[in-house]
């Protein structure tokens, strides 16, 4: 038995009108085609599906069946056209995204989770990079976009701001100020610190710097790195305290607390950056999507 789906639409518009005539009309053929369809259909199935006169025509038990199981059918074939439709219309291709580790604490995943629901035909890969080093991988072509911390940006390309959030002194769980509601620059003045190496991020490290130095402070600098989640994971171990942005309280890290600060009022700032000079519709996809993210976070 070899259905077909224009047996299945003639089959469906005679079941509503119960008329050949009208159904006819209805499809655009003439009477005869449309009574051999239906003969076909029986045989095909086995069964009467219509008892007609020369006065009415009725579905039979087994054609009320058939009637819903044949709309149920063409349903599902339109809605296959539709997403086919969609998909043929849709970007596709490879996304190459560049981030900090930190970013994932961010908005980040959820700008790639609605990506992924609204363009399955895009491929996301991830690409870990220092924002310096995504700066310049943006700028060459060799990633689309990138998730960076804030700093001066060359010519060509643009940006939008992810979160702007306030610095938290980070400190070890055990450490003697660990219960306070908030801690001072002054309080941190013989404390030792971790921070970002300069020759990575020199835009946070003189903004730190500053920060104490405006309070006369001068700060004592024991390790350098290269990842915010690295100066966390270091405090834990008691290797010393720090001025991390609010988010990284979210990373999870256990042995550490995070006291918001009396007297700091810098802000930390991170963006996704992108060439305006190189065209690329799957990127700006993630970017509307980005924009989604930020402004669900920001809801009350």
């Amino acid at each position: 038995m070899a259905l077909t789906f224009r047996q299945l639409r003639y089959f469906l518009v005679l079941s509503d009108e119960l008329h050949f005539g009208q159904a006819a009309k209805r499809l655009h053929i003439s009477q005869p085609p449309l009574s051999a369809s239906l003969r076909q259909l029986e045989e095909d199935l086995g069964t009467r599906l219509l008892d007609r006169n020369s006065k009415h025509v009725t579905l039979t038990p087994a054609g009320e069946i058939f009637q819903r199981q044949a709309r149920r059918l063409l349903e599902q074939l339109e809605d296959s056209r539709q997403q086919v439709k969609r998909a043929a219309s849709s970007p596709s291709g490879l996304l190459k995204v560049g981030f900090t580790p930190a970013m994932i604490f961010r908005c980040l995943p959820r700008a790639l989770d609605l990506l992924q629901e609204q363009q399955p035909g895009i491929d996301i890969k991830l690409i870990e990079k220092n924002s310096a080093n995504q700066v310049e991988a943006v700028s060459e072509g060799q990633i689309d976009i990138g998730f960076i911390h804030s700093m001066p940006l060359p010519e060509g390309l643009d940006s939008l701001m992810i979160a702007d959030e306030p610095f938290l002194c980070c400190l070890p769980a055990h450490h003697h100020m660990a219960r306070r509601t908030r801690v001072s620059l002054n309080d941190l003045r013989n404390e030792p610190m971790v921070m970002f190496g300069r020759d990575l991020a020199p835009h946070y490290y003189d903004r730190i710097l500053s920060l104490f130095r405006v309070a006369s402070i001068e700060p004592r600098i024991y390790h350098e790195v290269s990842h915010w989640l690295t100066i966390v994971a270091l405090v834990a171990r008691g290797m010393g305290t720090a001025l991390v942005p609010r988010s990284l309280a979210q990373a999870g890290i256990s042995n550490v607390v995070f006291i918001p600060l009396d007297d700091a009022r810098t802000q930390h700032q991170s963006h996704c950056i992108w060439s305006r000079d190189i065209d690329n519709p799957g990127r700006d996809l993630l970017i509307d999507c980005v924009r989604t993210s930020v402004k669900d976070s920001e809801a009350p």
